[in-house]
């Protein structure tokens, strides 16, 4: 079996070769290594290399293969996890990109890592992020900007942008989190998969404030190339943790909802939510797109929504929030010796400091008065969803931008003559995290040689019914060949 083989194979078919014992994941771990060391130097992905402890877990998992012992969901599949609030025992931790805490180094396991390794799978690294999530792009000032793999001019979209990995082939599935389209953004601009589960049904272990979770809603995710693996993923990385007050006991079938049927269901197509400027290849993009689901049975009209605020509005609300969050990360921070936002305050770019200081100077008043906005937000996709399974969508006004010096890339200003907040407010996806509602990307193919996203999203704690029509939109318009098409140059 050749390394092409390898770096071809989906997280479901690596794990179940690796069962019946056809494939070694010693040899698994090797091949992905070496794709990472192929193209990381273009791709700038991979930006802690764990190779050892994961040649070790390999080995550990081939001796236990051998003497019969059974083995998880994920054997032998070599993952990456987020350099963001995502730790690993013994591992470094950036939180995107911060110098001063390039050597800062957690001694406890977040969800993926824990739940992933338990399902052995196998941590081969960890993957860039913008710096404490703060933009829809990725790029930092300790370890520069991820590119896009199918134009390294461009950036790979963020923060979770290091999971372009899954795009290069270097593994098959890789961590998100998404406060805002973390998970979204990078899926779209990459031509992956990408899966914000409903708020809840995915652990979020968080502390010292074990509730600083839902202003705005944070989530963590699977981005792979398929939808099987993403209910393979979800299957793992869902369940009961009872650190999480928010986390939902009921158990969900992902793997189930990969033969749901979706005839009939109702979908309720926007191509701006009334209020978001969208590139005109975009919009036709997503429109054609969505006739897959028409295909398999599902019943797709227009729909007219319109926000109660405008684009650049709803971005700075959601600025403010994540803000909030950041200055309890960065309190914390300080308290363990750790000063960013006075002695290495030159580690963070300037717009995350500003909005850091507006949110610590908001008054009470202002705090209720965005949760007012927060909950127009909510009555609008709550009123929708009276009449709609789904609601699809763009998931980002713009294409990939061009990455930029100094560590800050950031979309854009401007688009057809309307103003844009550059951070996040040139996305479609942080809507859901003002709401909860569960959110999946999907590739509809490329344009102008880039990767399109369609955005769908489902009714709150409705997972099942959001993975069934991701899987039937796959079945209908398959996009595998865009990672490897003959002749074809890529950069992996």
């Amino acid at each position: 079996m050749s390394k092409q083989d390898f770096a071809m194979f989906s997280a479901t078919e690596t794990a179940r070769l690796v069962k019946r014992k056809e494939i070694s994941p010693v040899e698994v771990v090797e091949s992905a290594i070496e794709r990472v060391e192929a193209a990381n130097g273009v791709l700038n992905v991979v930006i802690l290399k764990g190779y050892e402890d994961a040649r070790l877990t390999a080995q550990r998992l081939e001796r236990r293969l051998l003497s019969g012992e059974p083995t998880g969901l994920m054997a032998g599949v070599p993952t990456l996890m987020k350099d963001l609030f995502s730790f690993k025992p013994g591992w470094a931790n950036t939180l995107g990109g911060v110098k001063a805490l390039r050597n800062f180094v957690p001694d406890f396991y977040s969800n993926f890592a824990h739940r992933m390794e338990s399902a052995d799978a196998i941590v081969i690294g960890k993957s860039n992020s913008a710096t404490m999530g703060f933009a829809g792009t990725t790029d930092n000032k300790l370890f520069g900007p991820t590119k896009n793999p199918f134009n390294p001019a461009l950036n790979s979209g963020g923060s979770s942008g290091g999971s372009a990995a899954v795009a290069s082939l270097m593994v098959p599935l890789a961590e998100g989190s998404d406060a805002g389209g973390s998970i979204r953004i990078p899926s779209s601009w990459c031509g992956l998969v990408g899966y914000q589960p409903s708020f809840g049904v995915s652990p979020m272990v968080m502390r010292p404030n074990a509730f600083g979770a839902t202003a705005p809603f944070i989530f963590e995710g699977p981005m792979a190339r398929s939808v099987q693996d993403i209910a393979l993923a979800m299957q793992v990385l869902s369940g009961k943790n009872v650190q999480d007050p928010y986390n939902t006991s009921c158990p969900v079938d992902f793997g189930a909802a990969l033969l749901q049927s979706v005839e009939g269901m109702r979908i309720g197509l926007t191509l701006d939510f009334g209020v978001f400027p969208v590139d005109p290849q975009i919009r036709t993009q997503v429109e054609e797109a969505s006739r897959a689901f028409t295909a398999a049975g599902a019943i797709v009209e227009p729909i007219s929504l319109k926000l109660p605020y405008s684009a650049v509005e709803l971005a700075e609300l959601w600025c403010r929030m994540i803000s909030a969050v950041t200055f309890g990360a960065l309190t914390n921070l300080a308290e363990n010796g750790f000063d960013l936002l006075g002695e290495h305050s030159d580690d963070l770019p300037d717009q995350l400091i500003a909005w850091v200081e507006r949110a610590e100077r908001m008054t009470l008043r202002e705090i209720q008065s965005d949760q007012a906005m927060r909950t127009e937000v909510f009555d609008t996709l709550t009123a929708a969803f009276e009449h709609f399974d789904f609601i699809c969508s763009p998931v980002t006004c713009c294409m990939p931008v061009p990455n930029a010096d100094g560590g800050d890339t950031v979309g854009p200003n401007h688009l057809l003559e309307t103003t844009l907040e550059p951070r996040i407010g040139w996305a479609m996806t942080f809507l859901t995290n003002l709401t909860g509602n569960p959110s999946a990307v999907l590739p509809t193919g490329l344009v102008a040689g880039l990767p399109v996203g369609l955005q769908l999203i489902g009714k709150r704690n409705r997972d099942v019914d959001l993975i069934a029509a991701c899987a039937a939109f796959e079945r209908a318009r398959p996009w595998a060949s865009i990672y490897a098409v003959p002749g074809k140059e890529r950069h992996f």
